[in-house]
């Protein structure tokens, strides 16, 4: 089974790349990586060990169309990726509002395009309650 996953270098989406190797030990994950975080997906390899060679970064933008990521890659996953993991946002509610959406909502939207493109089976959002919106209160959970 493979898996798509944006945000994979964060805090979340590093954790969750972790229990897909340890419940799925067959498991290929490809991770959306921006050109400026390869450090990041060091660190992760890292953590991954031996299993880091079932691990394929794949450069892209959340904020482009298609994520940035070129036709004939986007013709390599199709009909190969199982389920989509979209966890990559920006999380700074300090951030502007042109980032916050730009990032947010309309990176949601490219990595909806995405999926259905490759034709993955599953599409996962992980979001929190700033998806609400620019709300310019406290945020009570």
């Amino acid at each position: 089974m493979n898996y798509f996953v944006t945000g994979g270098t964060g805090f979340i989406g590093q954790n969750l790349i972790e229990e897909i190797f340890e419940r799925k030990r067959q498991a290929t994950v490809y991770v959306l990586v921006r050109s400026g975080s390869r450090h990041k997906l060091d660190r992760l390899k890292e953590k991954l060990g031996r299993r880091a060679n079932r691990l394929i970064p794949i450069t892209g933008d959340l904020t482009r169309s298609m994520l940035g990521i070129p036709a004939a890659k986007r013709r390599e996953l199709k009909g190969k990726i199982s389920h989509v993991y979209h966890l990559g946002a920006v999380y700074d509610l300090g951030a502007d509002a042109d980032t916050q959406i730009s990032v947010n909502v309309n990176g949601t939207r490219n990595t909806v395009r995405f999926a259905e493109d490759i034709g993955a089976r599953k599409f996962h959002l992980v979001s929190s309650i700033a998806a609400a919106g620019l709300y310019p209160g406290i945020f009570r959970e």
